[in-house]
């Protein structure tokens, strides 16, 4: 066992070394969407705080956070997403004052937030990219409504100021799974996806790094 983490030490410098050695700029700005059962034991909810001091460590300046609650009962889905606020305002108000962050609940209101100089961390509870886009609509409805904007004048910036998030992710990660959820779908358009196999308990500084150096490699389009 000792063995193996002496190994795995080493490597992770190595990943390192190699990013820095090829000139290479860490993504400013990453998602990770993981599943609530991810969150139901206090190791998941510890990784998710190591998550965010590695890439506080790694200079990246903005992460999303999309905790996807899988189909259930209405009701037991409503209890499972409450019971997860709790946990999660503490957890980000644990974290060191150079990070800030704001929480999302399941109708897509901010329920805590605080400024932070380094990082900035939002995360969002089960509440994904449709229900965002119909929120955006509803509310340049209203502004129309009320003579704010003529319908003419809506276009793909109208609806970009209207979203929760304004920011696009240069990458998404989809840790233990192969599906991808909805979250931030009007963002991400140009984003380039990483599913990892490695369970979330299991998902190591390693992992994080094997993912950026992938992303190093690929040759982004922009939809071109």
């Amino acid at each position: 066992m000792k063995y193996r983490s002496i190994l795995s030490s080493v490597y992770e410098k190595y990943l390192l070394r190699d990013l820095s050695r090829n000139n290479y700029s860490i993504p400013e700005n990453l998602t990770l969407v993981i599943s609530e059962s991810d969150l139901l034991y206090k190791k998941g909810m510890d990784k998710l705080g190591t998550y965010i001091h590695w890439c506080l460590e790694l200079h990246i300046k903005v992460i999303s956070i999309y905790v996807d609650v899988l189909d259930t009962e209405e009701k037991l889905r409503s209890a499972m997403m409450e019971s997860l606020l709790d946990p999660l305002s503490l957890l980000m108000e644990q974290l060191p004052k150079e990070i800030g962050f704001e929480i999302y609940n399941a109708t897509g209101e901010s329920v805590k937030t605080r400024s932070g100089p380094k990082l900035m961390v939002y995360m969002a509870i089960d509440f994904g990219g449709r229900s965002e886009i119909t929120k955006a609509v509803r509310t340049i409805l209203e502004d129309v409504k009320m003579k704010k904007i003529s319908p003419e004048q809506i276009d793909e910036k109208t609806i970009e100021a209207h979203l929760m998030l304004k920011h696009e992710p240069d990458l998404v990660i989809r840790a233990g799974g192969k599906h991808l959820s909805d979250f931030m779908i009007w963002q991400s358009v140009y984003s380039e996806l990483f599913f990892t196999d490695v369970n979330w308990i299991g998902f190591r500084k390693i992992d994080l790094l094997r993912i950026l150096r992938d992303f190093r490699k690929r040759q982004r389009r922009y939809g071109k």
